[in-house]
């Protein structure tokens, strides 16, 4: 017989924000190391001088206390924003998403237009938008979007039109 703790798992979300310098990462993990908790996912982005990191876990809810304190001490510590936020989470939707689609947007000026073409496109075929990180600058700016939830053959025909009236190159693996 299932129960509901057979289906669920308790589970942080640890965000992270302020200005970017060496050692935040290690901090936070090292602030982390002591407790018996599993890391489910990690994302970290800078952009110009801002940091922004995110972590999921799992963990004891008997240890979510003692979590928040260390974190809030090494929030000071480091003179960064640290939120969490502690709840029960299907396990359903801890699971590694498979079948992931990337989609590279490449054009020497980037226009807003653009992406939200492209993101229009990727909501209506049903996906998700899952990661956007920038993979080049100069002289021409490449966006990747990892998207879920999509057919490659049906980006290809819907994003086509999009290139070529933006002055971009799209290509999708």
């Amino acid at each position: 017989m299932s129960t509901s703790a057979d289906a669920e798992q308790y589970t942080g979300l640890i965000l992270l924000s302020g200005v970017d310098k060496p050692g935040i990462t290690a901090s936070l993990f090292e602030v982390l190391s002591p407790f018996s908790i599993t890391i489910v996912d990690i994302e970290q982005v800078v952009i110009k001088d801002r940091l922004i990191l995110t972590v999921l876990i799992t963990l004891n809810p008997a240890h979510e206390d003692a979590i928040a304190a260390d974190l809030e001490t090494c929030s000071a510590s480091l003179d960064v924003d640290i939120a969490s936020l502690f709840s029960y989470a299907d396990k359903s939707m801890l699971n590694i998403k498979t079948n992931l689609v990337r989609i590279s947007l490449s054009s020497v000026k980037l226009l807003p237009k653009a992406i939200e073409e492209l993101a229009e496109v990727i909501h209506q075929n049903g996906a998700n938008i899952e990661s956007v990180t920038r993979l080049a600058s100069n002289p021409v700016t490449t966006i990747e979007f990892v998207i879920s939830g999509a057919k490659k053959e049906a980006l290809n025909q819907s994003l086509s039109p999009i290139a070529s009236s933006n002055g971009a190159e799209i290509t999708v693996q």
